[in-house]
C-alpha cells in the first residue's frame, strides 16, 4: 500500500492544486431561449446551484463558432461564440456572475484541428497565402482506375482512412478525427502564431485557463511512413495500429511548452491560470506533458481511475491503480482525478447504480484536484438511443448495427433539473431525448430528500474544502480484502478514513479504530454522526462510509 505525505511549497496555496472543476457540456445543460439546445444563458441562470454544489471551478466544452459537424469541437472562429450558445456578451456575463461568487472558469481549447469551414482552410485550399500550408497536404500516392490512393495508411479516430481528397485543391488533407475536421499543420509556425494568440485572447477575456483537447494529436512524423499494425494479421483500424508516428512527437511537447510560458507569464498578475492536457495514454508518456518546474500549474488528465471503474472492480486493482499513478508523476506535481466525461459512460452505466455513491466518495477522498461531469452528482445515466436519435458523427459512421459501440450521445442527453416536460431543461423537445427515468431522477427531487446522491456530493464537495481536510498532509490507500478499499487522510490531530466495500455480498471488517460517520452512501444503511466500533464494521454490498477519528494519535 501507499503513504505519502502531501506537504507541499507555498505553491499549496494554489487554487487547483485542490480544487473541486465541474465540467459543463454547453448543448446539454440548460437552454433558456427553448431552442431545444443549451446555452450560456442558460448555464448563468443556475450559477447558485454551482455555487450550492460547492464547485471551485467549471470547465466549459466548446462554445467557439461551429458548423456542429462534431458538436463544437470543429472550430471556423477560434475567437468568437457560436450563436446556437449566445454571444459574447453573454458569456461575459457569465464569467462575470461566476467569479462573483467565487467560481473560476476553463474553457475547452481545440488545438488540433479547426473545421473545413473555417476560412483558413477556405483560403488554403485555394493555397492563397499565408494559409497555403496551414494544414497538412499531400499528394496522392497513385491513382488506380483514376482513383487517388492516400499518401499512407494512417487511420482517423472516427474510422477510416485519416486522408480526405480535395478536388479543387487536387492533394489530400489529414484529418486524425471527422473527415469536417482538417489538421492544422504546427510545423507553420504562422499557425502555432495564431493559435497562441487565440489563447491569449481569452486569457485577456477573463478565462483562468484551459482544457486542451487531444493535445498528443499536434504534430505528426515528417516523413509521412506507413504506421505499424499491432497485429499483423488484424484489420486496417485505428485500435490496431500503433501510433507513434501520429501521437506524442517532440514537436509537441515544445508547442505546448510556448503556450505554457504565455500562462506563465499572464500568471505574474497572481490569478495562477491552468492547463489541463487531454492525453489518453501510458503512464510513461503521459507523465512528459507534465510542466517544468517553472509551470507547476500545466498537467495532463490522469484518465487511469476513470478507466479502472467498471463492474466487479476490486480493491486490489484500485489500490494498484491510484498507487501507481502517484508512483509515476514527477516529484511535487499536483494530479487530478476523473472518472466521467462527455466521451465516456456515466457511472452507473459503468459501474451500477448502487455504486453512484461509492465512486464519488472515492474521487473525493484522494489528493489533488477533483472532476466532475455534470449529472455525476444526482448519479445520472446513460439515455438508450435508437440509431435514428443518434447524431454523434463517431457512432452513426458505424452504422446501425454498430452505432452504439462509438456513440457518445447516451453520457450527453440533458440535464435533469426536475420532473416536467422534458425534466425542466427546455420547453422544447432537445437536441437529444431526455432520459425517460428523469421523473424520480432530478435535482429538485434530490434537493427535498433526506437522503440523495446529490445530498452526499454536497458533503462531500464541503469536506474537500473544508480546513480540516486540506490540513491532512498524509495519505494512505490500500486493500483491506480483495472488495475492501480504504482510504485514510490524517493530520497530527484528525484521521479521515474512507471505506468502500465494492462485493455484491455484505462483508464484516476490522480496523484498529473506529470513529464517527462524516458521509455514508445512501444505500449505506449509515447515518452521519453514528459511531463505528473498531472491532467490527459491517457494510452493505457496494456501499461506502466515510469516518472520522479525532482522538489523540
Amino acid at each position: 500500500f501507499l503513504v505519502l505525505c502531501l506537504a507541499c511549497t507555498s505553491s499549496a496555496m494554489e487554487w487547483w492544486r485542490t480544487a473541486l472543476v465541474y465540467q459543463i457540456y454547453p448543448r446539454s445543460f440548460m437552454d433558456s431561449d427553448d431552442d431545444g439546445v443549451g446555452d450560456l444563458k442558460g448555464i448563468s441562470s443556475k450559477v447558485d446551484y454551482l455555487k450550492e454544489i460547492g464547485v471551485d471551478a467549471v470547465w466549459l466544452s466548446p462554445i467557439y463558432k461551429s458548423p456542429m459537424a462534431d458538436f463544437g469541437y470543429d472550430i471556423s472562429n477560434f475567437t468568437d461564440v457560436d450563436p446556437i450558445f449566445g454571444n459574447m456578451d453573454d458569456l461575459k456575463e457569465l464569467l462575470d456572475k461566476l467569479k462573483a461568487v467565487g467560481i473560476r472558469v476553463l474553457m475547452d481549447f481545440v488545438p488540433n484541428h479547426s473545421s473545413d469551414e473555417h476560412l483558413w482552410f477556405q483560403k488554403s485550399v485555394k493555397k492563397e497565402e499565408p494559409y497555403t500550408d496551414f494544414y497538412v497536404w499531400k499528394d496522392a500516392i497513385a491513382f488506380i482506375n483514376g482513383e487517388p490512393q492516400p499518401p499512407n495508411n494512417w487511420q482517423s479516430v472516427f474510422s477510416g482512412s485519416a486522408w480526405e481528397w480535395n478536388e479543387e485543391r487536387n492533394q489530400f488533407y489529414l484529418h486524425q478525427f471527422a473527415i469536417k475536421q482538417p489538421d492544422l499543420n504546427y510545423r507553420n509556425s504562422l499557425v502555432v502564431e495564431e493559435m497562441t494568440k487565440a489563447i491569449e485572447f481569452w486569457l485577456d477575456l477573463g478565462v483562468d485557463g484551459f482544457r486542451v483537447d487531444a493535445a498528443k494529436f499536434l504534430v505528426e512524423e515528417e516523413t509521412m511512413g506507413n504506421e505499424t499494425k499491432i497485429d499483423p494479421e488484424g484489420p486496417l483500424t485505428y485500435s490496431n495500429m500503433d501510433h507513434s508516428l501520429t501521437t506524442n512527437r517532440e514537436e509537441t511537447y515544445g508547442i505546448i511548452r510556448q503556450w505554457s510560458e504565455l500562462v506563465k507569464e499572464k500568471n505574474k498578475d497572481g490569478k495562477d491560470r491552468v492547463l489541463l492536457l487531454e492525453v489518453y495514454n501510458t503512464a510513461e508518456d503521459i507523465i512528459k506533458y507534465y510542466g517544468g518546474d517553472d509551470a507547476p500549474f500545466q498537467m495532463p488528465f490522469n484518465f487511469f481511475l476513470l478507466e479502472a471503474i467498471r463492474p466487479n472492480m476490486t480493491a486490489k486493482e484500485l489500490e494498484a491503480n491510484v498507487q501507481g499513478w502517484l508512483n509515476a508523476i514527477p516529484k511535487d506535481k499536483t494530479t487530478n482525478w476523473v472518472v466521467g466525461n462527455h466521451d465516456n459512460r456515466r457511472i452507473p452505466t459503468r459501474a451500477g447504480e448502487e455504486m453512484a455513491d461509492a465512486v464519488n466518495m472515492i474521487l473525493a477522498m484522494l489528493p489533488g484536484m477533483m472532476v466532475s461531469y455534470n449529472g455525476e452528482e444526482l448519479g445520472m445515466k446513460d439515455t438508450f438511443l435508437t440509431y435514428n436519435e443518434t447524431v454523434d458523427p463517431s457512432g452513426r459512421l458505424l452504422g446501425p448495427e454498430n452505432y452504439q459501440a462509438g456513440s457518445r450521445d447516451p453520457e450527453r442527453t440533458p440535464m435533469q433539473w426536475d420532473d416536467s416536460p422534458y425534466a425542466g431543461f427546455s420547453n422544447k423537445k432537445p437536441w437529444l431525448p431526455v432520459n425517460p427515468n428523469y421523473w424520480n431522477l432530478n435535482v429538485k427531487q434530490q434537493n427535498s430528500m433526506i437522503n440523495s446522491h446529490l445530498k452526499v456530493f454536497k458533503d462531500l464537495s464541503k469536506l474537500r474544502g473544508s480546513e480540516a481536510l486540506l490540513n491532512m498532509t498524509n495519505f494512505e490507500i490500500k486493500a483491506v480484502t480483495e472488495f475492501v478499499l480504504l482510504i485514510k487522510r490524517w493530520s497530527n490531530t484528525e484521521r479521515y478514513y474512507l471505506l468502500v466495500n465494492l462485493d455484491n455480498y455484505q462483508v464484516t471488517t476490522n480496523l484498529t479504530e473506529g470513529g464517527t460517520v462524516k458521509i455514508a452512501s445512501i444505500n449505506s444503511g449509515f447515518n452521519t454522526g453514528d459511531k463505528l466500533a473498531s472491532s467490527e464494521i459491517t457494510l452493505r454490498p457496494k456501499t461506502a462510509i466515510i469516518f472520522v477519528n479525532d482522538s489523540p494519535s
